[in-house]
C-alpha cells in the first residue's frame, strides 16, 4: 500500500506543477474562441489535463532523484518486455497463492485498470465527439499503446497486458459515464455565445 501512496504523491507533484500552465492555456483559448463555457466544464478540462500529466509523469518521464544536493534524471535499471497476452493473470495468481503477496494484484492488475477509468469517463463528458464507445475506448487504447512504446527506449518495462488492462479501464470509465444522469452531463457542455 505504501508504493501506491508514493505513486499518487509523485503524480500529484506533477499535477500541481502543470496547473498554472493549464489555466493560462484555457483562459487564452476561451478568450480567443469567444465562446461561453461553464465552470463545471472548465474544472473538468483542468482535472483531465492534470490527470494526463500525472499519468505520463509516472509512465514515461524519467524519475527524479536527489543525491547530495544534485538532481538526477534516471530511467529504469532493466528492461522487461512482455509480449505474451494474459501473463499478468498467471503471475498475479501465483504471487497471491504461493507467496501470499498481494502487491502485484493491486499495482499491476487493479492499478492498470483504475488509472485509465478517468480517461474513459472524462473524454465523453467533456467532448461530445467521444460520446461513442469505440472512440473513447480507442483513445484509451492509443494512449496506453503510446505509453508502452515510449517506455521501450527508456529501459522500463513494457507489457502487452498493460494495453488490455488500460483499455478495460477506459471501457469501465465509459460505462460509468453512461450511467450518470443527463442533467449532470449537460452542465459540462459548452455553451455557445450568441
Amino acid at each position: 500500500m505504501d508504493s501506491i501512496l508514493l505513486y499518487l504523491q509523485d503524480m500529484s507533484f506533477y499535477m500541481v506543477l502543470i496547473l498554472p500552465v493549464i489555466i493560462v492555456v484555457r483562459v487564452v483559448q476561451i478568450i480567443k474562441a469567444k465562446k461561453k463555457t461553464t465552470v463545471p466544464r472548465e474544472l473538468g478540462i483542468i482535472v483531465f489535463f492534470m490527470f494526463l500529466t500525472g499519468l505520463l509523469s509516472q509512465t514515461i518521464l524519467p524519475e527524479l532523484s536527489v543525491q547530495e544536493g544534485v538532481i538526477e534524471l534516471t530511467n529504469g535499471d532493466h528492461q522487461a518486455i512482455n509480449v505474451e497476452p494474459f501473463r499478468v493473470l498467471t503471475e498475479t495468481y501465483n504471487a497471491i497463492r504461493y507467496l501470499d503477496l498481494w502487491q502485484p494484484f493491486f499495482i499491476n492488475f487493479v492499478g492498470n485498470i483504475v488509472m485509465f477509468i478517468p480517461i474513459g469517463f472524462l473524454l465523453p463528458l467533456l467532448w461530445k465527439k467521444f460520446n461513442r464507445a469505440w472512440r473513447t475506448i480507442g483513445i484509451g487504447f492509443l494512449i496506453s499503446f503510446f505509453i508502452e512504446l515510449l517506455q521501450l527506449p527508456q529501459m522500463r518495462s513494457s507489457d502487452v497486458d498493460d494495453l488490455w488492462l488500460n483499455t478495460l479501464g477506459a471501457c469501465i470509465g465509459y460505462l460509468l459515464y453512461k450511467k450518470i444522469p443527463n442533467n449532470f452531463k449537460e452542465s459540462f457542455n459548452r455553451k455557445q455565445s450568441g
